[in-house]
Order: C-alpha cells, then structure tokens, then sequence
C-alpha cells in the first residue's frame, strides 16, 4: 500500500508548490499512484491527495489548507461516513479521505496538535514580549510599595501616634501644658 508512496517527491512537489519542504509527513493512504497525506509546514497545515504522474512528478487533486493564524482549537472537524471513507472539514473546506483503521478523531487530533504546536512557534516572540512587559510592571509596583513602605515615613508616623499617646496620657491625667 504505501511501497510506493515517496517522500522525496512530495518534497520535490512541496518546493515546487509552496516554495519550501513541509517539517513533517504523515502518509494516509497510498493506491494505483494516488497519495493522500498529510504536510507539517511552519504557519500551516495541509492536506493533500496527490496523483503521481508516468514522469514520476505529482500533481494535486485536492487539499485542503489550513493556516495557523486563521485556526482556532476544536474548527478542524473528522467524521466517518457510511462507506468508511473520513471527511475532513476545516471552515468552508472539506476533503474524502480514504478509509483507515484509524479513527476520525485521531485524524483531527494529529492535526490540531500540529496547529497547536505550530501556534506556538510563532506566539514564543509575544509571549516572551508579554512577559516582559509584566515584569517590569512588577517591578514598578514594588518600587512603589517599596518607597510607601520606607523606613522615614514609619519613624514619622510613629512620631505622631507617640504625640498622640502623650497628649491621651497627659489629658486623663489633668497635666495638660497650655
């Protein structure tokens, strides 16, 4: 089934196409020189039935893409149907993919793991912005809390409750200064 699915020619396919070699390759299915399979690429995802040509060369019969940027967790959707065969749907774009003894939500949760890990890639940058961000707000407070909580502003304050207790005492006592 999959002896003649080649690697090397999808990635010669993917150069050609999209300008680069996909991160991963998972092979779904492989018969009579159709591929099915599904492409890692740095912002995307895509799912691709290719037909390989007498010259070896692949061609695309359909695929769906599905950009890091435009997906949310839980948009890809995986069902069987009643000849066995899987849907895949990601927003307005669906694809057949032939049956597998795999099931639909393995399907899906390979590709929204990839997303979430392709997601992640690109959100590192902001998140470490984000977290810089919040720790020199951190910082701002504590310097703040610091210089409320400074040493000479306490000895003030505690000057005037010992004025204060002086003046308490010396009232109850009737020697109060004039």
């Amino acid at each position: 089934m999959a002896d003649d699915f080649d690697e090397d020619a999808v990635d010669d396919w993917s150069m050609q196409t999209w300008g680069c070699a996909p991160m991963e390759i998972t092979h779904w299915f492989s018969v009579d020189g159709v591929h099915e399979a599904l492409l890692k690429y740095s912002t995307m995802v895509i799912i691709i039935r290719l037909k390989a040509n007498e010259d070896k060369s692949l061609t695309t019969e359909r695929q769906v893409i599905i950009r890091a940027d435009e997906w949310n967790p839980g948009s890809v959707q995986a069902n069987r149907l009643s000849d066995g065969t899987i849907k895949l749907r990601f927003r307005r774009q669906s694809m057949t993919l032939s049956a597998m003894m795999k099931t639909p939500h393995a399907l899906s949760s390979l590709l929204e793991e990839w997303l979430m890990s392709v997601r992640g890639s690109t959100e590192k940058n902001r998140d470490q912005g984000k977290r810089i961000q919040a720790v020199k707000r951190n910082r701002d407070a504590i310097s703040r809390m610091l210089e409320q909580a400074s040493i000479e502003k306490l000895v003030e304050a505690q000057e005037k409750i010992n004025e204060k207790i002086t003046h308490a005492e010396d009232s109850l006592t009737g020697s109060r200064p004039a």
